[in-house]
């Protein structure tokens, strides 16, 4: 059985990760169904991703007008070229992630599928890994975006949410039938160690003192993450809760994007002071401000490899995103038993359970997110509670594999295959 995957783009996300596991897993043709495989992918974006892909060792092409905006005559050329590999390679299967390779590989393989007698029985898979029905364009855009998504979904085998909450979420816009959607989870890596010493020293290097409430999130610094609105709660919890809270607070914001800069100057002027620059990895920045007497810091750490164990020092974890397929870290921190506030949007409620594994609130209100965060620095035993739940959710076994695992990801994509 040979399989083409085809994504837009290959960076250090959920959908990039998603696709090379389950090409590295195809390749070595693991169980539970033994069976040959061969793997082929096409992916646009950043050509060099030989750094975290652990050595991946499939057939591959690069196609450089294979991009995420839109550019009528790159897309033009990035379908032809799919069409071409298409041809060359009479895939059994397709399967594509994300927007823009979903919508040039579907219909790149349907007119081969047309002209080619060799590829009339190919299948058309695609993984949308989210949708951006919402919180990415504006009214226009996204309205083409539907009524784009709708038509090829009528070309389309199957299409694979990664919860219920996208799948139903999809439903309602008219992409496709009931009957064409499955839901596979994104896979997480559930074989994580963490050594106490090395914890030890990410805290001395954060400058994080052992009586500290450490809350943090991991996001891109993009509008879609919603980390405007975790930044604001942080300055309404200062200012408006700091009289009851009787630990000094570091929040944690891991990751890099555009907003950067426009998140640290809300906090320079509501007077946060930059207290100290240093360079671990990549380069990090400390806000500080006390108010009664309890100091409030703000530690932007960049991009880092050490996600897991900066998850591990947390004792809250929040997911403030504006529109969220998933949300891998979030799975990530419930492995770790860490209670989790987040957006009540598209898929995360499928992945956190409210009031029970962490409390969810609705997106773009920071005062709802300040509140909620408050409630669980204030508790304790709630945060050890909903902690201690999160971790039994995660770790829950069906389809003999944990819930979210990798291993349950690529079985069930090996039973929708053979399913086709």
């Amino acid at each position: 059985m040979k399989i083409l995957h085809i994504i837009t783009r290959l960076d250090k996300g959920g959908s990039s990760e998603n696709v090379l596991l389950t090409c590295e897993y195809f390749y070595l043709k693991r169980q539970p169904i033994k069976n040959e495989y061969e793997i082929v992918l096409i992916y646009g974006g950043n050509k060099d991703f030989s750094s975290w892909s652990k050595g991946l060792r499939i057939k591959s092409y690069y196609l450089k007008e294979l991009q995420r905006s839109i550019h009528p005559l790159k897309d033009f050329v990035a379908f032809v070229k799919t069409f071409s590999i298409i041809k060359k390679e009479k895939p059994n299967i397709i399967h594509t992630h994300s927007s823009k390779a979903g919508i040039i590989g579907r219909w790149a393989a349907f007119i081969a599928r047309i002209l080619d007698l060799k590829l009339r029985n190919v299948k058309i898979i695609h993984t949308p890994h989210g949708h951006i029905f919402y919180g990415y364009y504006n009214k226009f855009i996204t309205f083409m975006f539907v009524l784009i998504e709708k038509i090829t979904a009528l070309i389309t085998n199957k299409i694979i949410a990664l919860t219920e909450g996208e799948k139903n979420e999809t439903l309602t816009y008219g992409v496709g039938s009931t009957e064409q959607w499955v839901v596979i989870h994104s896979g997480v890596d559930y074989k994580i160690q963490i050594v106490s010493s090395e914890l030890e020293n990410l805290m001395k290097e954060l400058n994080i003192k052992e009586n500290e409430i450490i809350t943090g999130t991991v996001a891109r610094l993009e509008p879609v993450k919603g980390v405007r609105y975790f930044i604001d709660a942080i300055i309404h919890l200062s200012y408006n809760y700091s009289n009851v809270i009787t630990k000094n607070l570091t929040f944690l914001i891991i990751g890099d994007g555009s907003e950067r800069k426009m998140l640290e100057k809300k906090l320079t002027r509501q007077n946060f002071i930059l207290n100290k620059v240093y360079l671990s990895d990549v380069k990090a920045r400390i806000f500080e401000i006390t108010v009664q007497n309890k100091s409030i810091k703000v530690i932007f750490t960049g991009m880092r490899e050490d996600v897991a164990k900066l998850i591990s020092i947390m004792d809250i974890y929040v997911q403030p995103s504006i529109n969220e397929g998933m949300g891998k870290t979030i799975v990530l921190a419930q492995l770790l038993g860490k209670p989790v506030v987040a957006t009540k949007v598209q898929g995360i409620p499928s992945v956190v359970l409210d009031n029970k594994t962490g409390i969810l609130v609705e997106p773009k209100n920071s005062w709802k997110l300040a509140n909620g965060i408050f409630d669980l620095i204030k508790d304790e035993e709630k945060r050890m509670m909903f902690g201690n739940n999160a971790k039994m959710w995660v770790n829950e076994i069906i389809d003999s594999f944990p819930r979210f695992s990798i291993e349950r990801m690529v079985y069930l994509l090996e039973q929708l295959y053979h399913s086709l």
